[in-house]
């Protein structure tokens, strides 16, 4: 299966899907795919992942995640991803937030068999579902403003476009999207589109 949900969540979202993952007692967190070490730092707090990029990773699925040393950098990367959920968590700051997503690339080898991939393959289908019914899409329509507004052409998409309904927005990030006309969202800094309220 590979499969990812694109989301913008407000820290007070991201709060409650943490709580969400945490009620499986087997599920831990770790900063990154790279590790300082052979065995990675684990932690049952988001606040204690000092990177946007966290795995999500049950120690029921897989007891044990394998990583390759990388000589060049002193690092060790895992390559056990197929055995987690990649979270790209959103980021945040006074009229910005970078569009976040879960996603996985599941594939059964012989230390992840089928039945791991199964219980994998259930965890992802349960936050991809608890998302689509508590957070909201076809809510942004992008744009971008270093262009001229253009309805749909025979070689160009519209500027703004229609509403997207692949990003999925917190309840905490629309309430917060609706206290200021200046607040936006974007796939990540430096683009130059933007996603506004419809």
């Amino acid at each position: 299966m590979n499969s990812q949900v694109r989301f913008a969540m407000h820290p007070s979202d991201e709060r409650d899907f943490e709580q969400l993952l945490l009620a499986d007692g087997s599920v831990r967190f770790i900063a990154g795919p790279r590790w300082n070490d052979e065995e990675p730092v684990t932690c049952r707090s988001l606040a204690d992942v000092d990177n946007t990029y966290c795995i999500v990773w049950s120690t029921s699925d897989i007891s044990r995640l394998k990583a390759d040393y990388l000589p060049k950098c002193g690092d060790w990367y895992c390559r056990s991803e197929h055995a987690t959920i990649q979270f790209l968590r959103s980021e945040m700051d006074d009229s910005l937030i970078i569009e976040g997503r879960i996603a996985i690339k599941t594939a059964p080898t012989p230390d992840f068999p089928e039945s791991s991939v199964k219980s994998l393959e259930a965890r992802y289908g349960l936050l991809r579902k608890y998302l689509r019914k508590t957070y909201s899409n076809s809510v942004l329509r992008w744009q971008n403003a270093t262009h001229p507004c253009a309805p749909v052409g025979p070689n160009r998409s519209a500027n703004p476009s229609k509403p997207d309904s692949q990003v999925w927005v917190g309840p905490h990030a629309l309430r917060w999207l609706r206290e200021g006309k200046d607040r936006r969202v974007k796939q990540f800094r430096q683009a130059g589109a933007e996603a506004i309220l419809v």
